[in-house]
């Protein structure tokens, strides 16, 4: 969830305060009612191009109790507790605005966008449907429709969910790498790489899109290719922890195991608790004979993650060399419950 730092300060209102709008939501609107909504909506929209995004809440609140018929004060209200974070409220606000007006499009996307940072619900789809047949048919409704796709695993609708925004918009570059995304994830990985390489035509600082780019290139073998791709994400951004660690693996396939080391110690000084490189060192580490070494690095692998399959089945590897058949066994086993089917192979040794 995105996080913000909010600055406190007092501020006037230049009008009197109106009833609340459970007074008067059954009750006809005057006309000067609707104008002292329409003036405090239009202060809301100036404090939100001043990003006072609290004295906007508070001018949009003022705007809906003089008018609770006043479904944009709803709908722009709803987009900045959107935008604060306040989820609840925000879903609150959409749907006032979509009880005003039940063919309010674009109020239906936003209740679903909200829906889905939470958790993706059914009404999640339900509400893009909603906003689809209200004639909302804006590129990033396709994309959220595609993402909520994703998350429910229906791959192949999120890549036409994806396809519909990218021909609504051709500099749409995350549509571009979310779909990409979906392709890698269906085996398709010279689809992915298009769409990759569209991604970061479009947007050329994409760093997860040179580094998804180079983790496609590492599953068809393509090492050399996925260095020179996570070096860019790296040049892009210095902190990038996570393509320090797989260029760090692309350099151990070509068997560079001190310059993998190099890269794999760089991820340690930026997130000394990311529990892939710790399997990644005891790895390399092996490779280069430093077994104590290896088995330090693979046990805080597994401390850090216990459900990582590969931790257990290549510290029961270095535990195998160290003469810890019983522990090694006891990985291995561990491994296999944790879905690692390379695992059974080696139990095998274990019942001799």
């Amino acid at each position: 969830m995105r996080k913000f730092y909010i600055h406190f300060f007092f501020f006037f209102l230049v009008f009197i305060l109106p009833p609340k709008a459970s007074q008067i939501y059954c009750q006809e609107v005057s006309v000067q009612y609707k104008k002292n909504a329409q003036t405090a909506y239009n202060k809301g929209i100036q404090s939100i191009g001043e990003d006072s995004y609290w004295v906007a809440l508070e001018y949009l609140s003022v705007a809906v109790d003089y008018n609770p018929k006043f479904e944009l004060g709803y709908l722009t209200r709803g987009k900045v507790n959107l935008y604060l974070n306040n989820i609840d409220e925000a879903v609150q606000d959409f749907t006032m605005a979509i009880e005003v007006n039940g063919n309010f499009g674009e109020a239906y996307f936003y209740r679903g966008y909200a829906l889905l940072e939470e958790d993706p619900p059914d009404q999640v789809h339900t509400d893009i449907m909603a906003a689809l047949l209200n004639d909302f048919r804006q590129p990033y409704v396709y994309y959220i429709r595609g993402i909520y796709k994703l998350l429910k695993d229906d791959y192949t609708g999120a890549i036409l969910d994806l396809t519909e925004a990218v021909e609504l918009d051709d500099k749409y570059a995350l549509a571009y790498h979310d779909r990409g995304s979906a392709k890698r994830l269906l085996g398709d990985y010279q689809g992915a790489l298009y769409d990759y390489r569209q991604a970061v035509e479009r947007k050329p600082d994409f760093t997860m899109a040179y580094n998804n780019m180079g983790s496609v290139k590492i599953k068809l073998g393509d090492f050399q290719g996925a260095i020179d791709d996570f070096t860019v994400a790296i040049n892009i951004d210095s902190t990038f922890y996570r393509a320090y660690n797989n260029r760090g693996s692309a350099k151990f396939q070509l068997s560079d195991y001190y310059e993998a080391l190099e890269d794999f110690n760089r991820v340690l000084e930026l997130k000394e608790d990311y529990a892939p490189v710790y399997n990644n060192i005891g790895n390399t580490q092996a490779k280069l004979n430093n077994i104590d070494e290896a088995a330090e690095s693979l046990a805080r692998a597994v401390e850090l993650n216990d459900s990582s399959g590969l931790a257990y089945l290549n510290r029961g590897f270095i535990r195998e060399l160290m003469g810890d058949l019983t522990g090694a066994c006891e990985d291995w086993t561990k491994a296999l419950e944790l879905g690692v089917e390379e695992a059974s192979e080696y139990i095998s040794e274990c019942n001799q």
